[in-house]
């Protein structure tokens, strides 16, 4: 019973963590049944935190306040003195909102404030949620890692490939694959050339296989399988394509065999 309060108890921190991590935390952490009292416990944090921090900044603004009418007051009298004396009383009207928007204690309690009912409120309608911040500092770094280990994967990969150079048309017989017309060879892998497309080209329409990758004395290929289609076919989208000329071959590829 101590070790379920505990373990309770530390789940209204973790609940701050990214939902989708959530499943990869150890899970006698029972994020879900305390992510609403998580929220819960943020609002009131912010808001006990920031009206103790509102009394603070409102003393420190009445003092400068009053030390600035009694220096006005010390001064000889003018034409504007009636106009001067509203000025307090102004910004007293406009205090909180000061407090809220343009001091960093009201940023923070402001943001706690909504932040956990926010989550409070998703809790409840079983769409529990991570703190936003938290969040978003979470999908900045992931998409930062991921698009530099992308484009770090694609430079190596185009070092393997060595320089752009135009497609190559083989048969199925010299890739030595049962039931395969053609082989497109191409430098550079093609976007939306998935296993399972169409290709259209100006005489007939195929249907593209598994792509692989197949080392060549030019080097690294990505191969696409092309298998005629002798029925016609509802197709919501095709990839228009033109094949290359053939490079005829009367015998199988070899392993060391130039493409």
């Amino acid at each position: 019973m101590m070790a379920d309060l505990a373990w309770w108890l530390l789940a209204l921190i973790v609940c701050a963590a990214p939902r989708r991590i959530w499943d990869r935390i150890d899970p006698r952490f029972p994020l879900r049944r305390a992510a609403t009292a998580s929220g819960v416990l943020t609002l009131a944090g912010g808001f006990f935190f920031g009206v103790d921090q509102f009394l603070k900044f409102g003393g420190r603004l009445a003092d400068a306040n009053n030390t600035w009418m009694l220096h006005q007051l010390s001064k000889p009298a003018g034409p504007n003195d009636a106009q001067v004396g509203f000025v307090p009383y102004g910004i007293s009207v406009v205090t909180v909102f000061i407090f809220l928007f343009f001091t960093p204690a009201g940023l923070a309690s402001m943001y706690l404030v909504i932040s956990g009912a926010a989550r409070a409120i998703s809790a409840v309608v079983d769409d529990p949620r991570g703190d936003p911040l938290i969040s978003l500092a979470d999908w900045i770094g992931t998409t930062a890692w991921t698009r530099n280990r992308d484009e770090r994967q694609k430079i190596a990969r185009e070092r393997q490939e060595g320089a752009d150079a135009p497609d190559v048309l083989r048969t199925g017989d010299w890739a030595e694959l049962h039931g395969v017309d053609y082989v497109v060879l191409s430098a550079r892998r093609k976007p939306d050339w998935h296993a399972g497309a169409i290709v259209l080209t100006s005489t007939d329409w195929y249907r593209l296989g598994v792509p692989f990758d197949m080392e060549t004395p030019a080097g690294l290929r990505t191969a696409y399988p092309l298998t005629k289609m002798e029925t016609v076919e509802v197709v919501r989208r095709g990839i228009q394509y033109e094949l290359p000329r053939l490079i005829p071959s009367a015998t199988k590829r070899r392993k060391h065999e130039n493409v």
